[in-house]
């Protein structure tokens, strides 16, 4: 499955920052920014996880959020 990670400490420019790990064990950063835009950096030029990743990231990382606060 996918497993997703805060960050203790938040990288510049984001609100809230982490880790995920998709399915097929490609390992992304994730930051979201003061708008609420996602960004996604896999360091792959060109990846793109499954949709049923990028479901399952959305739906744990909101999970992740309201438990924080957000």
């Amino acid at each position: 499955g996918v497993q997703v990670e805060l960050d203790r400490i938040t990288r510049p420019g984001a609100v809230i920052s982490g880790t995920v790990t998709f399915s097929d064990g490609t390992a992304a950063k994730w930051m979201l920014d003061q708008q609420g835009r996602l960004g996604l950096d896999a360091g792959k030029p060109g990846y793109r996880p499954s949709p049923e990743d990028v479901q399952e990231f959305q739906m744990i990382l909101s999970q992740k959020l309201q438990s924080q606060g957000y």
